[in-house]
């Protein structure tokens, strides 16, 4: 058996770590022979690289011609020296100087621990083959010159573009430098701690589009426009000339195209609209109107996409990229809408039995909503619903859309927040940290409201809007050392990631060798 290094991590929690978690682990080394080694160390860290496929030149004649720009930002990166000893390190004696240190053939075992910290740091490249991407040539590729200090991202391996990994390396350095070093890595899979949740006294968030439908039978429609509609078809009669009288049958003139009710179909979730993965989606649909109807509006077919937007930066190219996962389709339902209450005057409105949609839930590989240097990632819910005016009226697509923070579902434990308010307030420091996208939404009012457009369609999706960082947003990871809290010990959801993120590691690894 050849000598070799391996890394073996304590996964009592899981596979799934979070910020403030002590990591512990051991490497173990295998020697079949007498090696010298220089030193054996042993890395944490955090990178985040983004890839793009751009034209490889601005003529446009030239639009076939492309190439591949890349940007790496090491998010995270704590080391420790496992071998020699400290009180050794310095010793100038043969063997175990400058010369190495030489170890017998055996089994070596060498335990270390690392405490994961809550916001990144980024650090520059090390490396010189990090200064170049291969593709349809040598490109030559810059180190980011922009840094943002967030909250550490989430693992992210669901597209090609962007990749977010955490991983422990351990290097077995020789102390021949025309010997190869020894390498290993663990990947392993991060999720945040969420933001901390802003306090509410039950304001609801709400969307609404209006809707009219072409066609209703008219013993469901109100009295009002039932009488309108006969007074319209007698000034129709009134206005035929003989001869039109002789060539119009009784066929055409009794059949009459009507105009249906109009009325609003509203999504209430609880402001601000957040759902967390693998949790109940606390999704209410409505029907609100200015007059009471007997024949209720059934619901048909219902269809709940979560759309991701991901932006990627890559040196000065920009991309966003969408996509949707279907999370509830649910078809020939049949589904009436339940009795019109009249919560305020001229104003009714029924609600759908939402136990339909109860078990519908999103997966647990949906990583929350984040913004790093080089990647952000943002979430909007779409409603497809199939409506009709009775049982078997004819049936129209309704559609809304709107902007949802999905969170990690791991909330901050509530000593570091209080510790860290209490020494705020005692310093009188103003809060300077902020977690995730800055804040793009007004204050906060008793209800939020998102139209669609006058033609019926749902008006375009916008930037991430998530709910402002309270006064009590996360802390920096020195703050949270000083405060000494626990980690947290709550359960914490199975983070899926594809196979793609265990592989490949010296990729996106561009450290020294």
């Amino acid at each position: 058996m050849p000598n070799g290094v391996t890394i073996e991590l304590d996964r009592r929690h899981g596979d799934t770590f979070t910020c403030l978690d002590v990591v512990k682990g051991k490497v173990h080394l295998y020697l079949s022979t007498e090696e010298t080694l220089a030193h054996i160390q042993v890395k944490m860290e955090a990178v985040s690289r983004s890839t793009l496929v751009v034209p490889k030149h601005q003529n446009r004649d030239r639009k076939n011609s492309k190439k591949t720009v890349s940007e790496s930002h090491k998010l995270m990166y704590m080391t420790q020296i496992l071998f020699p000893p400290a009180d050794i390190r310095n010793l100038n004696s043969k063997g175990t100087g400058k010369d190495g240190f030489t170890l017998a053939p055996g089994q070596y075992y060498y335990p270390f621990e690392f405490r994961i910290p809550i916001n990144n740091k980024c650090l520059p490249s090390s490396s010189f083959m990090s200064k170049f991407s291969f593709s349809e040539g040598l490109d030559f590729s810059r180190d980011p010159s922009q840094h943002l200090t967030t909250t550490l991202p989430p693992s992210l391996s669901d597209m090609n573009e962007a990749v977010v990994k955490y991983f422990f390396k351990v290097t077995v350095k020789r102390a021949a430098f025309y010997k190869l070093n020894m390498r290993e890595y663990n990947p392993f899979i991060f999720l945040p701690f969420e933001p901390p949740r802003p306090t509410t006294g039950g304001e609801q968030f709400y969307v609404r589009r209006k809707h009219r439908f072409n066609y209703t039978p008219v013993s469901g429609r109100p009295n009002g426009s039932v009488q309108l509609l006969q007074q319209q078809q007698q000034q129709k009669k009134k206005k035929k000339g003989f001869f039109s009288s002789l060539t119009s049958s009784t066929r055409s003139t009794s059949f009459v195209r009507q105009v249906g009710p109009e009325f609003y179909v509203e999504a209430r979730m609880p402001d601000p609209p957040i759902v967390v993965p693998t949790e109940h989606i606390p999704l209410r649909l409505f029907i609100r109107s200015d007059e009471q109807y007997t024949t209720p509006i059934y619901l048909q077919n219902l269809q709940i996409n979560l759309v991701s937007h991901t932006l990627v930066a890559a040196q000065e190219h920009h991309k966003d990229i969408a996509s949707a996962l279907t999370i509830v389709n649910l078809q020939n339902m049949l589904l009436p809408m339940g009795t019109m209450t009249n919560p305020a005057p001229n104003v009714y409105e029924a609600e759908f039995d939402n136990t339909k949609w109860a078990n519908a839930f999103i997966p647990s590989s949906v990583p929350p909503t984040f913004k790093t240097c080089n990647i952000a990632r943002w979430y909007s819910m779409e409603i497809f619903m199939l409506m009709s005016h009775g049982p078997s009226g004819e049936a129209d697509t309704v559609a809304l859309a709107f902007d949802v923070s999905v969170y990690s579902g791991i909330a901050p434990p509530e000593p570091l927040l209080r510790a860290v308010r209490e020494a705020r307030q005692q310093a009188a420091i103003p809060n300077p940290y902020k977690i995730g996208p800055s804040a793009q939404r007004p204050p906060p009012t008793t209800q939020s409201m998102a139209d669609t457009s006058e033609n019926g369609l749902p008006l375009p999706l916008r930037q991430p809007s998530p709910p402002p960082p309270p006064a009590d947003s996360l802390p920096t990871y020195n703050e949270a050392i000083a405060s000494k809290v626990l980690p947290v010990s709550g359960p914490r959801r199975n983070f899926e990631q594809s196979p793609n993120y265990y592989a490949n590691m010296d990729e996106i690894d561009h450290d020294e060798k």
